[in-house]
């Protein structure tokens, strides 16, 4: 596991980020509070064995990060693989240095080739 500083808008305690530059690109404030969080990669968390049908990401601009975690996850083979949505902020994305890209790039490593732009979302499937 990992711990990282986490920053919470005051008067935003529905949303954080890991950085304080992507947490007030999201929400404009002026005062974020910092705190310590352990973290964990979802392929240490699911087993092989558990079936996903949905992965959904939404943490402020370090979707890439989260999507590496869970590389075993996104590498099963077609129906197998969970659909996946994450937010492709690109601001939020800089803000973590990443990029849509470099998400779409990962992506097609492990087997999704169908990706969709929804708003601000990206929708992502395997064909079997």
């Amino acid at each position: 596991f990992s711990v990282f500083l986490i920053y919470q808008l005051v008067g935003r305690l529905d949303n954080s980020a890991v950085s304080a530059t992507g947490a007030k690109l999201a929400f404009k404030s002026n005062e974020e509070v910092a705190f310590q969080v352990r973290t964990v990669p979802l392929d240490e968390v699911i087993p092989t064995s558990e079936r996903v049908l949905l992965l959904k990401i939404d943490v402020q601009g370090w979707e890439y990060h989260v999507l590496k975690g869970a590389s075993k996850l996104l590498s099963r083979k077609g129906s197998q693989a969970p659909y996946l949505i994450y937010e492709e902020d690109e601001r939020l994305l800089q803000a973590s240095n990443s990029s849509s890209k470099e998400i779409r790039d990962f992506l097609r490593s492990v087997g999704y080739h169908d990706c969709t732009q929804h708003g601000t979302d990206a929708h992502c499937t395997k064909k079997d």
